[in-house]
């Protein structure tokens, strides 16, 4: 993958784990509200949050290690 390409999804997924993280801090009260409720769908809720930041977090980990060069030793 060449440097523009590791760059633009780099910062497409920082961008969007900037915007989740900016929603969860914007949106907190609701979203306790609607986390700690125990009736209905409500139990899976913070199972899927948790999921999704994982997801998009984990990405931009990833293409920012890339960025810096930083890669995992190969098996012999």
């Amino acid at each position: 993958m060449n440097q523009r390409a590791i760059y633009l999804k780099l910062a497409g997924s920082g961008a969007a784990s900037a915007a989740l993280y900016f929603l969860l801090y914007l949106y907190e009260k609701e979203i306790m509200a609607s986390f700690t409720r125990a009736d209905g769908f409500y139990p899976a809720l913070p199972v899927l949050a948790a999921l999704v930041f994982s997801f998009i977090h984990g990405a931009f980990t990833a293409y920012f290690w890339e960025a810096l060069g930083v890669r995992g030793k190969p098996q012999s």
